[in-house]
């Protein structure tokens, strides 16, 4: 769904500061000091733990840069941070950016997280109005390639798919039964990429929305051909709750014990534990009884502990899913603009923020000659080593090697639930590189 309605006034707007960037310099009347910032645009889904979890990852990176002294001489790198929230990720995302264009000076590019919202803001700000963006969780495949201003840290969906096909049947399991999330496009592709992928032993596939009156139908459908396996490919707490709730009391008279439960990496979250999953737990067959896959960068690399650590300390936060992808969104906008500032310096915001757009790809790639930097080595040495050659950079999700599709293939951590005492958690027990 695109909202051309907006089109006249962001287009107002994106004139006013088109005649100077100025780059955010202004005069503290004060002390008649020059503050010097630049913005970037942040949607995020603050609805759910993981849209705040994705935001103080981002925010640890901007305040390792600020802290050091910012990009080029001293500008700030600030945050104007809105939800995706909504019945329409897609129409709402949209319209936060456009309230961000209106509220924000200097904007020189956006973050998004869903495939939903992030398709919303490429229409209608990406491509129009020339706004790079970079999404640390957009999986959909319909984002490939669909513009030069876009690119992600993650993988499309049927990579995941194949992932946890491919783990399914190392496990043994013949047939798996699928439930999906009625009417949302992560969910509903990414089931339909595991069924490909699954070939005949995922023949059945079962939509599910929340109080569906016939839901009693749809789980007597899901479970007809008693299923080795069930893959849950859900996104909102709201239905999978439900799911889980109904499963569960079907479990207590008619006992699922030896079906594995194959979990999205939507499920990869705390709030997954406000069902009642106790039944999933355990082992099948000499496998564990519930796994799922999700993007994550090698645990033991020097890069990933070093933001682990720093996330820890700022926002007490164990890393959850696709944070290290929005740390890194951090640095890759911190290098672009630091590379601009070096090649062009200040000039109007339109040609600012296409050569910011031009510079994200080329600092994730490795050429020959190009420097490694890192977010360990320290914002001071990283600007110093981006003023005197071409870099690649590497990050806590590992090589960001964004593709001319504007992919980037992470590697991906396989994990099960389990519980200690009365609490849950998350066990990542295999890593795919």
């Amino acid at each position: 769904m695109k909202t051309n309605n907006f089109f006249t006034i962001a287009m107002a707007i994106t004139l006013a500061v088109a005649f100077t960037l100025s780059l955010g310099c202004k005069k503290n009347n004060n002390t008649n000091t020059e503050i010097k910032y630049v913005t970037l645009g942040v949607i995020l889904p603050l609805d759910q733990e993981k849209g705040t979890l994705r935001k103080n990852a981002l925010r640890t990176a901007i305040n390792e840069i600020n802290a050091s002294g910012g990009v080029g001489s001293g500008y700030e790198i600030r945050l104007n941070i809105k939800s995706s929230q909504g019945d329409d990720r897609e129409v709402a995302a949209s319209i936060a950016a456009q309230n961000i264009i209106a509220e924000s000076l200097f904007l020189v590019g956006m973050v998004t997280s869903f495939s939903s919202s992030s398709t919303g803001v490429v229409y209608d700000v990406g491509i129009p109005f020339h706004y790079p963006i970079i999404a640390g969780s957009a999986t959909a495949s319909s984002l490939s390639g669909i513009s030069p201003y876009f690119q992600r840290l993650c993988a499309p969906d049927p990579f995941e798919a194949n992932v946890l096909a491919n783990q399914g049947v190392d496990y043994g399991i013949s047939s798996v039964a699928i439930a999906v999330e009625d009417g949302d496009a992560y969910s509903m592709e990414l089931a339909a990429a595991f069924q490909t992928a699954y070939g005949s032993g995922a023949s059945v596939m079962i939509n599910f929305s929340a109080n569906d009156p016939d839901y009693g139908n749809k789980m007597d459908q899901l479970l007809a051909n008693n299923p080795e396996g069930i893959f849950v490919s859900m996104l909102n707490p709201i239905v999978y709750n439900e799911f889980f709730t109904v499963l569960g009391n079907i479990n207590a008279s008619n006992n699922l014990a030896n079906t594995t439960y194959i979990l999205c990496d939507g499920l990869y979250s705390s709030d997954f534990f406000q069902a009642p999953i106790d039944f999933i737990l355990g082992e099948v067959n000499g496998h564990p009884g519930n796994f799922g896959a999700f993007p994550s960068a090698d645990t033991t690399s020097t890069e990933y502990i070093y933001f682990k650590e720093k996330l820890y300390q700022e926002f007490d936060q164990d890393v959850a899913s696709y944070n290290a992808q929005f740390y890194d969104i951090g640095y890759l906008y911190a290098l672009a603009l630091e590379k601009t500032l070096n090649s062009i310096g200040v000039v109007s915001i339109d040609v600012f923020r296409e050569m910011v757009a031009e510079n994200i790809r080329p600092i994730s790639n490795y050429s020959t000659g190009d420097s490694l930097v890192f977010p360990s080595l320290g914002w001071e040495s990283i600007k110093t080593i981006t003023q005197n050659s071409n870099i690649d950079y590497v990050g806590a999700s590992g090589n960001c090697d964004i593709d001319n599709e504007g992919n980037a293939i992470t590697p991906y951590s396989v994990f099960k639930v389990i519980k200690q005492g009365d609490n849950f958690s998350f066990e990542i027990i295999k890593i795919i590189p």
